[in-house]
């Protein structure tokens, strides 16, 4: 039975070093300072709406009338996480493909690779050890930036966040951490696989740039209900019979636009995310049974993606021979 005492040792150094990387460091602290102050200007406008729907509470209970006679708001302060999540999505993947990068090139550039695999360690070991210490960097990244997250919309909102948020500001942080890890292992897999890793690192932002920027935005743009404020039937006043008919004859059309959207591992994690934190209007205080009922398959698809990502790493072999000459 293999030892595999050296996958977390190699993993936590790993991390370390990370850790220590100046230029990471500044780039997660950007990604915070991005992710809060689009959540801060949302608690801002939502206690604005709490304090202004209390104080026409208490205006009636002076003046004794019924409360009945304005109605009781709902206020949903997980919905102001849309910014944070777009963050994650473009300068989360841009960090997680630098860190991927220089998780290759650390032992490259000190021409250290050949050493470490003349030791009872196989190549899977090593890559395996790899991919868990950027897992683990991401991981906690990401939970520093939901933690201060949480923090904010406990504090600034007006109305606090209970039990029940942060079990799904929990989902969306494993989500976070499987999407961002599959891009950490584009950028490690590359960086290793190709003679030169600066190559490696601009195939890795071709991809990038594909799967995160253009698909998700082709899809976006080829949808008539992402042009039109409120959707398109809803402005024209279309009844929902003659809405299905249009619909059906639209079917080709629909199904080549959904196939470009969902063609992307972004737009599954939005998709995901967005029906957990109730950002999207019709799962907005949705229970999370019916949410995963409709969303698993986004789910699954975020899971499986990053598994087969980290798959391929470990199964392509490492030309010892090829990567010391890297200087």
């Amino acid at each position: 039975m293999p030892d595999l005492s050296a996958i977390p040792t190699i993993a936590l150094k790993d991390a370390r070093i990370a850790l220590r990387d100046r230029f990471l460091l500044a780039a997660t602290l950007a990604l915070v300072a991005a992710a809060l102050i689009s959540l801060i200007t949302g608690t801002v406008a939502m206690r604005t709406d709490v304090a202004t729907y209390m104080a026409a509470k208490q205006q009636l209970l002076a003046l004794g009338k019924s409360l009945g006679s304005i109605a009781a708001p709902e206020f949903y302060p997980l919905k102001l996480m849309r910014g944070t999540i777009e963050q994650i999505e473009i300068m989360g993947a841009v960090i997680a493909l630098i860190a991927g990068y220089r998780a290759a090139v650390e032992e490259r550039g000190r021409q250290t690779l050949a050493l470490i695999l003349t030791r009872p360690l196989s190549n899977w070991q090593f890559l395996a050890a790899k991919l868990l210490g950027g897992a683990g960097l991401m991981a906690t990244a990401l939970a520093f930036v939901f933690a201060l997250c949480a923090v904010v919309l406990a504090l600034g909102s007006g109305i606090g966040i209970g039990a029940n948020d942060l079990l799904r500001l929990a989902i969306t942080w494993g989500a976070s951490t499987l999407y961002l890890s599959a891009i950490f292992a584009v950028g490690f897999g590359l960086s290793l696989w190709l003679k030169s890793p600066a190559s490696g690192l601009l195939y890795a932002f071709a991809l990038w740039l594909l799967v995160v920027l253009v698909a998700p935005q082709i899809g976006d743009t080829m949808d008539p209900d992402n042009q039109v404020a409120g959707g398109v039937f809803a402005q024209l006043s279309i009844p929902k019979a003659e809405q299905t008919r249009i619909k059906q004859g639209f079917a080709t059309y629909e199904t080549i636009r959904n196939g470009i959207e969902v063609s992307s591992v972004t737009k599954h994690y939005e998709r995901f995310t967005f029906a957990v934190l109730g950002i999207k209007d019709i799962y907005t205080g949705k229970a999370l049974g019916p949410i995963w009922a409709d969303k698993k398959g986004d789910a699954w698809f975020l899971i499986l993606f990053t598994l087969g990502l980290g798959g391929l790493v470990l199964l392509r072999p490492i030309r010892a021979d090829r990567l010391t000459k890297e200087t």
